[in-house]
């Protein structure tokens, strides 16, 4: 079941593949063609950014895709989850540690019952706090495991708190090399992700 479902996920995210991302609307880093040493100490100082793209999920022999809106900012971030994924619109608002959310019915939760929601809903615990750096395709801080290009050295992906992330294709934007396909996983969940557009 957790198969078929991760099937019909992908596929909805697959007729997708003809999207590219559009032009930046700023450059803030050193160049999509500078080395990668230079990009990676850029974007792990990077606090300030957008994305929309779709994202499909599979969890528990359920799945589903859906728009994603996501915006980061120095002091927390914004997450936004549109369309038929059988959950309803969905809107996540992380401050720190503090998190709340809003549902399309106007429920609105904050603290461990925000959590607890989310999980419900989506089918596993999002890895919020490191969400920032996953979406810029390099680890956060802490421990991880890389896998690295042997020439140039940039991050074709890495594991994390249980999870292995892919950066299975990238495109210039905002003046680094940003992931535009990323794919998550971990037993029993798949989040697969294409990036349409990058902001500032």
């Amino acid at each position: 079941m957790v198969r078929a479902a991760l099937v019909v996920a992908i596929a909805a995210l697959g007729l997708l593949g003809g999207c590219r991302t559009a032009p930046p609307s700023a450059v803030v880093g050193p160049g999509a063609d500078a080395p990668w040493p230079e990009q990676l100490a850029a974007l792990e100082k990077l606090d300030r950014y957008g994305l929309d793209g779709r994202v499909a999920v599979a969890a528990n022999g359920q799945g589903f895709s859906a728009g994603l809106r996501y915006q980061q900012m120095p002091r927390g971030s914004n997450l936004a989850l549109d369309g038929p994924l059988g959950i309803g619109g969905l809107r996540v608002a992380l401050d720190g540690e503090d998190l709340e959310i809003a549902t399309s019915r106007g429920e609105k939760l904050d603290g461990p019952a925000a959590r607890a929601e989310l999980e419900r809903r989506l089918g596993f615990a999002l890895p919020l706090s490191e969400l920032r750096w996953w979406l810029l395709g390099i680890p956060a801080p802490g421990e991880a495991s890389l896998d690295q290009d042997g020439g140039s050295g940039e991050v074709r992906g890495f594991t994390q708190n249980g999870w292995q992330v892919s950066i299975n294709g990238r495109a210039d934007a905002l003046g680094f090399s940003l992931p535009q396909r990323i794919t998550a996983e971990r037993e029993g969940a798949r989040l697969k992700l294409l990036v349409e557009r990058w902001q500032r």
